[in-house]
């Protein structure tokens, strides 16, 4: 059963999606989705030059870019 924001956000697009399949994973994109997205995003903000460097050690300052 379908509770809070996922219900809203089912009913409100529940006529795009004509097939169960579709409307599940409508629901799995929107809200897993953003989940792993946003912790991708998180982890490539913290790449910084000077780490790449620290664990490519040995490498030129080149090759690391």
């Amino acid at each position: 059963m379908l509770y809070g924001i996922i219900l809203n956000f089912y009913y409100g697009n529940k006529a795009t999606y004509t097939t169960f399949n579709g409307i599940c994973n409508a629901i799995r994109n929107y809200f897993k989705g953003l989940k792993y997205k946003r912790g991708v995003l998180t982890k490539w903000n913290a790449i910084t030059l000077k780490i790449v460097i620290i664990k490519s050690e040995g490498k030129s300052i080149e090759d690391c870019l």
